[in-house]
């Protein structure tokens, strides 16, 4: 049976909110029986703002980490296809993953060959409403290629066309300013906690957070930001400065999309001895780096859209090399890490071919060391992972 639960790392801290979104299959049923529709995604470029102006529930589909889905995603993609790719078409095929078989209409944006095949899938065989939201293949920073703000800024007008069609109801520039505003705010929050571990006297590690954001995918947005308000009333109150300090190894993880249960590198780290205090990947800190500008808010809405996802962190997929790699110099610089653990799924050539780029520039720059884990979902692999992990951890210490 299929995980549609988390297992929350710091359950003291985030009791209230493994409570809600234990209550989240109730709600979303209840919801749907009262005429509210279900929007999946997979990829972080899909602005939940236009799902929820059309009056819909947005739920990001980033389950991973189990075998079962993985294997029945086989009969669709081809068998060296990434893990990840083939559990979106799993999860669904098997329907005991409550949220992959509760959606509606799904939203894919085209990053990579699997995911275009995704949709016509989910389409085809599932009997799904798909919308597609092409993404361009050129980000530069400089803003000096417009033309690529353009042709996005079109195909965001086209799927707020579809989510309106399919939901019903007109999707008025006022409806997406109102719900720039509330995702902004849960960006903020996030924000916050994810830079809590910069510190090594710290009441909240990223490993919490992490499980938060994950959480947030899946429950209703608004409250979301109630909870995570809660956690930043309660971190607000812990005496920090009476905390002992953390004397563990400062790791970095980069690379691949870690799923909602993919946590088999992260326990072997954790059991290691060491601890993650950053990240570089598309369900971390990534999700909420950028926040939507206020010209959402007073000007037009699909214009400021465009700027945030398309201008937020370029997916290894598009170009601008060096703007992903003065990100990662910098939180890694920020952050006092000493390692990187790159972690990337077999066959995910996308991500793999980035990694000697970060190797070099993060030792050439910081003098970082950076370890590369190519895995599966498969726990065949754990005894390997955890000498490779350990290996890289006595270097780093006989090197400080």
């Amino acid at each position: 049976m299929a995980e549609t639960t988390i297992d929350f790392n710091n359950k003291a801290l985030l009791d209230s909110l493994a409570t809600r979104l234990e209550q989240e299959p109730a709600r979303i049923t209840e919801a749907k029986k009262e005429g509210k529709k279900v929007v999946g995604y997979f990829c972080p470029h899909i602005p939940e703002e236009l799902i929820l102006a059309a009056g819909m529930l947005p739920v990001r589909l980033a389950f991973g980490g189990e075998l079962e889905p993985v294997s029945a995603g086989e009969d669709y993609l081809k068998s060296y296809s990434c893990s990840f790719a083939r559990s979106c078409l799993g999860y669904r095929k098997l329907s005991d993953n409550f949220y992959y078989t509760v959606v509606d209409a799904i939203c894919v944006a085209y990053t990579c060959d699997s995911m275009r095949r995704i949709q016509e899938y989910w389409e085809k065989y599932f009997g799904i409403p798909t919308f597609s939201l092409g993404v361009t293949q050129t980000h530069d920073r400089f803003r000096s290629k417009p033309h690529a703000k353009e042709y996005f800024k079109n195909e965001l007008n086209l799927l707020r066309s579809r989510l309106a069609d399919f939901s019903g109801k007109t999707i008025k520039d006022g409806d997406i300013r109102k719900t720039i505003a509330l995702c902004n705010k849960i960006r903020e929050k996030l924000w916050l906690f994810y830079e809590y571990p910069r510190s090594k006297q710290t009441p909240i590690e990223w490993r919490d957070v992490l499980d938060i954001t994950h959480s947030g995918f899946l429950m209703d947005r608004a409250d979301f930001l109630n909870e995570l308000v809660k956690i930043d009333q309660d971190l607000r109150k812990r005496k920090i400065e009476e905390m002992p300090p953390d004397t563990r190894p400062r790791l970095m993880i980069g690379g691949s999309i870690i799923g909602i249960g993919d946590h088999k590198v992260l326990d072997i780290i954790k059991q290691a001895g060491a601890n993650i205090v950053a990240d570089s990947t598309c369900t971390g800190s990534m999700f909420s780096r950028k926040r939507v500008s206020m010209s959402g808010i007073i000007g037009s809405p699909i214009d400021a859209l465009a700027e945030r996802y398309l201008y937020n962190v370029p997916c290894p997929f598009m170009t601008d090399l060096p703007k992903r790699l003065n990100r990662v110099i910098r939180i890694a610089r920020d952050y006092g890490v000493q390692g990187l653990v790159y972690y990337n799924l077999q066959y995910c050539d996308i991500w793999r071919a980035e990694f000697k780029f970060i190797k070099d520039a993060l030792y050439k720059e910081l003098s970082v060391p950076s370890l590369l884990i190519e895995t599966d979902y498969s726990p065949t692999d754990v005894g390997t992972i955890r000498t490779k992990v350990e290996a890289f951890l006595e270097m780093i210490g006989g090197q400080l």
